[in-house]
């Protein structure tokens, strides 16, 4: 079993990496957590969108 953890400051940055990590690793996937962070910097809102993946990885035949 596995952990990827993919962090990104726009969701649809997320969304990408998510989307490159399940075509890439084709995991077999046990788990999956998302969560936004947000944040006040300076008076400026900053958030941060993150993915926590458990997962098998592929069995190669």
């Amino acid at each position: 079993m596995k952990v990827k953890i993919i962090e990104k400051t726009h969701e649809l940055d997320l969304e990408d990496a998510l989307n490159e990590f399940l075509e890439k690793e084709n995991p077999n996937i046990q788990e999956l957590k998302y969560q936004v962070a947000l944040t006040s910097h300076n008076g400026e809102l900053e958030y941060s969108f993150s993915c926590m993946i458990v997962y098998l990885p592929e069995i190669s035949p």
